[in-house]
């Protein structure tokens, strides 16, 4: 009777710790999703982005096996631990997408079940081999790349950077690089070379007449201009699964923060040129009005009326 007991004691504070956590989860997540809303409510964006580069920069959660590595909640009696099949990460039955009662009782099938993330890297990783060849290929394109910024002038002035269009061959390499190579040759050779990292891309943008990428490094994209609208389409999924696909997962978490940052600097350059547009605008309405009342001043000195409706 007092092993039982025993044994029913500690299952109930097994399952009272369980509750606290999920309850605490979940006041935690509301509390990001009260302020998230308050800041679209306000108008600004710029909440909702710091909030995105707080969540992006904060630490991972152990895989020791004690919480989910997803959502950070413990594990206990009402929320059973689980394993994904392709990753190995411990998750709670949510993030694996199990049912809340499988989550709840443990029960699963046989087979190895993936999490999301991992079904989702996967299907992008069959459609990424499909277009494998066409981008070892290569395609003709118009380059434009960010100079960086040369010393010189007086007293070391740093000069301005100035971009560099080249006309270039795009194709993937050896080495999953997207690799270019001008087309002026010196020497039976390029006469200028280079290469991208998939992994340090941080976003893939088809304005309609180039795509542009943002790069770690550079405060001006590299742009890609092609002779059809077509390549432009094609080529700009195929750089949307390499960057997904080639990225490792060790740069996956400062890649993120780093996507996170450029966004909230995005949206502090829209923010000032919206001022400043404002700004002309005011200055341009309140030269009307003066010019307006000027007329308006020298006809009444004069004894006609005004003309201005």
């Amino acid at each position: 009777a007092t092993a039982s007991s025993s044994s029913g004691v500690a299952a109930a504070a097994q399952a009272s710790a369980a509750a606290a956590s999920v309850t605490g989860a979940l006041q935690a997540g509301g509390r990001r999703a009260r302020g998230l809303l308050q800041g679209l409510r306000t108008g600004s964006s710029e909440a909702a982005l710091r909030v995105e580069s707080l969540l992006a920069s904060s630490p991972a959660v152990p895989s020791d096996g004690s919480r989910c590595e997803d959502c950070g909640a413990f594990f206990g009696l009402l929320n059973r631990r689980a394993t994904c099949g392709s990753c190995d990460r411990y998750l709670c039955g949510t993030c694996l997408g199990r049912n809340p009662l499988a989550s709840m009782t443990g029960i699963s099938c046989f087979c190895g079940a993936q999490c999301p993330r991992c079904r989702e890297q996967n299907a992008q990783s069959g459609e990424f081999e499909g277009c494998r060849a066409a981008m070892q290929s290569g395609v003709s394109v118009t380059l434009t790349l960010p100079k960086k910024a040369s010393r010189g002038g007086f007293f070391g002035a740093a000069a301005a950077p100035a971009p560099q269009r080249v006309a270039a061959w795009l194709s993937l390499d050896s080495q999953s690089e997207l690799h270019w190579a001008s087309l002026e040759q010196r020497g039976g050779r390029p006469a200028e070379e280079g290469r991208i990292v998939p992994y340090e891309i941080l976003a893939v943008r088809d304005t309609g007449s180039v795509i542009e990428l943002p790069t770690t490094g550079n405060t001006q994209p590299v742009t890609l201009e092609f002779a059809s609208a077509q390549d432009r389409q094609d080529w700009a999924r195929y750089l949307e699964l390499a960057v997904r696909v080639l990225t490792p997962d060790s740069e996956r978490s400062s890649l993120d923060a780093a996507r996170a940052d450029l966004r909230l600097r995005e949206v502090e350059e829209r923010r000032a040129r919206n001022e400043e547009r404002k700004k002309q605008l005011s200055e341009n309405l309140g030269m009307r009005y003066t010019a307006e009342a000027m007329i308006n001043r020298e006809e009444a000195r004069k004894g006609r009326p005004s003309g201005l409706g």
